[in-house]
């Protein structure tokens, strides 16, 4: 039998949700090692796709007086780790108190994962980890002392997981450990893949690294109808904290000399914020912060606002799924160039903004834009629509890309 262990983040993440079914296809029995979370959810999915799940639960006072945390702190992996970031300072603290976070998620996570492996020796076990985090380090520690039953351990990279300047140490542990002990580490993006490979050093012992993009669904094929208008219809879709910069969307659509209206999905730890700066910037404008909204209900929301372009002006991002959302439907996009954007948002398909030093280029630029659409070039607008929606169904299409991810996981 073929068994899967998960580490998907929580067990009601959509991420997670959106491969589940994928996953159940191509194994027997899926296990999935959950961060805390709303346990009542946890138990209808898991009843409703078939899988059983474990909830790690920080007992930090537990681990710190067990004799896993000793033999955790004496290993020579961590004793490495602490001391090339150790240092007599605030920084130094924090890094060594990451450090701790990962060590402590490992060894409560071991229970279960120890447990799943010993259930039945005949089984083929492979684990993956939907982050380059604590569950990627966790399943690493299994090839130190390999059990002939473990066929394959694998993880996704994707941007917080992945580059160190998101993060407010500007740093991530174990990542030398954690590429030596996978057997796989996916990529959702060139970028992202790049990243990894310049920044740290491969050994011949490295993990095999692969670019394996996310996707999204359309599965009643809504598509963006090209008709003449008088007002622009442009949408953003992201959680309101800092690092999704909707200030600099808000200045871009304050800027617009031409009728739009502007549509957020989402809602976040800025969200006063951003409203009032909204509130402030946009006198005369009309726009609308429409809170969160379930995938499901997306398109039909970009249908129902008939919106005409997507924005994206993200500091950072590894691809958006957001992004992908809206090419689906033919939607073109506008986006900053970070990150992985450049691979989802091409010169036939959107508008790259390079550079944000020079916000009146930007604005310009944006204007530029909405006056094409308004002025009825419905043939240019058109073009890049279609190409939007054969860029998806290439590469950005969940149907495609997780089966393909999990049948060659199996190999």
């Amino acid at each position: 039998m073929n068994k899967i262990i998960v580490l998907p983040g929580t067990a009601d993440a959509t991420f997670f949700i959106n491969e589940v079914n994928y996953i159940t296809k191509y194994f027997d029995e899926v296990v999935v090692i959950s961060y805390p979370g709303n346990e009542e959810v946890f138990s209808n999915l898991a009843k409703e796709k078939g899988f059983r799940y474990y909830v790690v639960k920080a007992n930090i006072l537990k681990a710190l007086i067990s004799f896993g945390i000793f033999k955790w702190l004496f290993d020579k992996n961590t004793r490495k780790e602490i001391k090339s970031v150790f240092s007599i300072s605030k920084l130094g603290l924090s890094k060594i108190i990451y450090i701790l976070h990962y060590g402590l998620f490992y060894i409560n996570a071991k229970r279960y994962i120890d447990r799943e492996i010993s259930r039945n020796l005949n089984d083929n076990v492979y684990m993956y980890s939907f982050w380059l985090t604590r569950g990627a380090y966790a399943i690493a520690n299994y090839n130190v002392t390999r059990k002939s039953n473990l066929k394959k351990i694998v993880s996704r990279a994707h941007g917080y997981d992945l580059y160190e300047e998101r993060n407010l140490t500007r740093y991530l542990p174990f990542r030398d450990f954690i590429d030596i002990n996978l057997d796989e580490i996916h990529f959702i993006s060139g970028h992202g893949l790049n990243y990894f490979t310049q920044r740290y050093i491969s050994t011949t012992l490295s993990s095999i690294k692969n670019i394996s993009r996310l996707g999204t669904y359309n599965p009643y094929e809504k598509r963006k109808k090209i008709i003449e208008k008088d007002k622009v219809c442009i949408a953003s879709c992201s959680s309101i904290i800092p690092v999704k910069r909707l200030d600099l969307i808000i200045d871009i659509i304050a800027n617009i000399d031409l009728p739009v209206t502007w549509i957020h999905i989402g809602t976040g730890s800025q969200k006063s914020e951003i409203e009032t700066y909204a509130a402030e910037k946009l006198k005369g404008k009309e726009y609308n912060f429409l809170g969160h909204i379930d995938n499901s209900e997306i398109l039909r929301t970009y249908e129902r606002y008939d919106v005409d372009f997507f924005i994206n002006t993200s500091d950072s991002e590894g691809v958006p799924v957001s992004i992908m959302e809206a090419i689906s439907m033919g939607i073109p996009v506008i986006a900053r160039n970070v990150g992985g954007n450049s691979e989802i948002v091409e010169a036939n398909t959107g508008y790259l903004i390079n550079n944000i030093d020079n916000m009146k280029n930007v604005y310009n630029q944006v204007n530029t834009i909405i006056k094409q659409r308004l002025d009825n070039n419905l043939d240019k607008y058109s073009i890049r629509s279609q190409r939007s929606i054969s860029l998806w169904k290439l590469q950005y299409d969940a149907d495609k890309n997780y089966d393909l991810f999990f049948s060659k996981m199996k190999e």
